[in-house]
């Protein structure tokens, strides 16, 4: 297959997210979603550092890493609801998942993962 070079590149990729048990003390749950990355192209990423290091609180520096989430998350399937129904992709709803630290680490593993050229590891 040829390489395909394009302005921006849109995948899906599995998101595996370790939740502690509420039922079971020192367990944790795998819940699994896709979520489609739109990755930041180099200069943005490098933008991105440059800005987190002139950041001089936590606040800051957590709401910069919600906002570059919110850059780079378009879409997710396989996420339900309370009640078990399926929940579509909103910006709001990804903002709620995005205050779930589990939520952040594995989107972040999952698109550290991808970029670095592995295959997605599942079940682990």
């Amino acid at each position: 297959m040829q390489f395909k070079l394009s302005k921006s590149h849109r995948y899906w990729w599995p998101v595996m997210v370790h939740i502690p048990d509420p039922d079971a003390p020192g367990k944790l749950i795998m819940q699994e979603l896709q979520v489609q990355f739109e990755p930041l192209t180099r200069d943005e990423f490098l933008s991105a550092q440059e800005a987190a290091a002139k950041m001089t609180t936590m606040r800051e520096l957590a709401d910069h890493e919600v906002a570059q989430a919110r850059r780079i998350v378009k879409n997710w399937q396989g996420v339900v609801d309370g009640d078990g129904e399926i929940l579509p992709f909103s910006e709001p709803d990804l903002d709620v998942a995005l205050q779930q630290p589990w939520f952040r680490k594995a989107v972040n593993d999952a698109l550290t993962q991808s970029m670095n050229g592995e295959e997605a590891r599942l079940g682990n």
